[in-house]
């Protein structure tokens, strides 16, 4: 990024730069130290992943990863959708994998040295035993919008968007 040309002071006389890291710090505290929900990232090795020269894609074991990367988050997990196959509702259902999101202050990205993008991969614990794998599918780059933001200020974090992925998809590092 090029040096910054036009401070943002749009709300200095009530919240300024100072202000708006003390709510990045509190808010990290309380995610980072109090929640202290980790995953981990398996960031994918573009430049080192083996791709087909037609689509540019890569099989499961032709993908290659930079070292795993433990990030504190905020899990956000939709409930699952249970359907069925035919229209009466009746026999023959199943149990459709709901979205997993969370959250994640951009400074500590930038202090792991790390982003996070379409198609890296994510393992969250969901118990002592049992590692759940996700893709990402939406990073969120764009968080500028007033969800994102701390009082309009500007952003300070990202909710990134992930779909479960079958065990067999991910041959880990």
């Amino acid at each position: 990024m090029g040096k910054n040309i036009n401070p943002i002071n749009r709300m200095n006389k009530f919240f300024s730069q100072e202000d708006f890291q003390l709510e990045v710090s509190m808010g990290r505290e309380f995610i980072e130290g109090d929640l202290n929900v980790t995953l981990i990232l398996y960031k994918v090795d573009i430049g080192n992943s083996t791709t087909d020269d037609l689509y540019g894609e890569a099989r499961k074991d032709e993908i290659n990863f930079f070292p795993p990367v433990e990030i504190r988050v905020v899990p956000i997990i939709d409930e699952p959708n249970n359907k069925a196959y035919n229209s009466n509702a009746g026999s023959g259902r199943y149990e459709e994998s709901a979205q997993f999101k969370f959250g994640i202050y951009d400074k500590q990205l930038k202090e792991l040295d790390v982003d996070i993008s379409f198609g890296d991969y994510i393992a969250y614990p969901v118990s002592e035993t049992k590692m759940v794998y996700y893709s990402v599918v939406d990073n969120h780059v764009k968080n500028f919008n007033n969800k994102h933001t701390i009082y309009g200020f500007k952003g300070a974090f990202r909710t990134i968007t992930c779909a479960e992925i079958n065990e067999s998809e991910f041959r880990g590092v």
